[in-house]
C-alpha cells in the first residue's frame, strides 16, 4: 500500500512539473518579440500565407481596405500588384496602399489592401490563429491574395495555397518598378496551382 501511494504522489508531481514547465514555454513565446518590420527596402519575412474566395472572411473577394481594387485581386504587375493581408498591429509600417515586391519562386509585386486576422470561415480551428495571432506569438505573417472558384475547387486551392506557404522569404518594401514578374495566376482557371 506504501509503494502504491509513492508511485501515485511520484506520478502527480511528475504530471505538475510537466503542467508547469509547459507554462513557462508558453510565458516565453508570449513575450517574445517580431522582428520590427522596416518601412522600406529588403526584408526576411517569417511566413507568407495565402487567401482566396474560400477562406476569406467573408468568404468571396471583400477587402478592408480597397486602394486599387475594388475587391481582391491583381496581376503582380507594379501598377496592378496583387492584394495581400497584414495584422492591424503592424498598419503603422505596413499602411494600406504600401507595395512589396516577392521574388522567386513567386516574382510578383503586392499592395496592402486587407487585414489578415483569425476571423475568416470555420475560425481558429480551421484557419489558424491568422497574421495578428502569429504576431503575438513572435512571427510576422503577410497573406497574399491568391485568385480561386467562390466554390467548388475549394479543396485544390487550398492545397495550392499550402504548397506555396513559405518561411524565411525575402521580400522588398516599396520596390522600385521594373522587377521581373510572373502575370499568369497563382491559381489558374483550370484549377491549378502554377507556381
Amino acid at each position: 500500500m506504501h509503494s502504491a501511494l509513492k508511485y501515485k504522489v511520484m506520478a502527480a508531481l511528475a504530471a505538475i512539473a510537466v503542467i508547469l514547465a509547459l507554462s513557462a514555454l508558453s510565458v516565453q513565446a508570449a513575450k517574445k518579440k517580431a522582428k520590427p518590420i522596416p518601412s522600406k527596402g529588403p526584408f526576411t519575412l517569417d511566413l507568407l500565407t495565402w487567401y482566396s474566395q474560400v477562406d476569406n472572411s467573408p468568404p468571396g473577394r471583400i477587402i478592408a481596405h480597397p486602394i486599387l481594387h475594388s475587391g481582391a485581386g491583381g496581376t503582380g504587375t507594379f501598377s496592378d500588384p496583387i492584394t495581400f493581408a497584414v495584422a492591424p498591429q503592424v498598419q503603422n509600417v505596413m499602411k494600406p496602399g504600401k507595395k512589396i515586391y516577392i521574388g522567386s519562386p513567386i516574382q510578383d509585386y503586392f499592395i496592402v489592401e486587407d487585414d489578415c486576422t483569425s476571423s475568416g470561415p470555420g475560425g481558429v480551428p480551421v484557419q489558424g490563429v491568422g497574421c495578428d495571432g502569429e504576431l503575438k506569438a513572435g512571427i510576422n505573417e503577410f497573406d497574399g491574395w491568391m485568385e480561386g472558384p467562390k466554390s467548388g475547387a475549394g479543396g485544390r486551392v487550398t492545397a495550392c495555397e499550402d504548397k506555396l506557404t513559405l518561411s524565411n522569404i525575402q521580400v522588398i518594401i516599396d520596390p522600385p518598378a521594373g522587377l521581373p514578374v510572373n502575370t499568369s495566376r497563382i491559381f489558374t482557371k483550370t484549377n491549378k496551382c502554377n507556381r
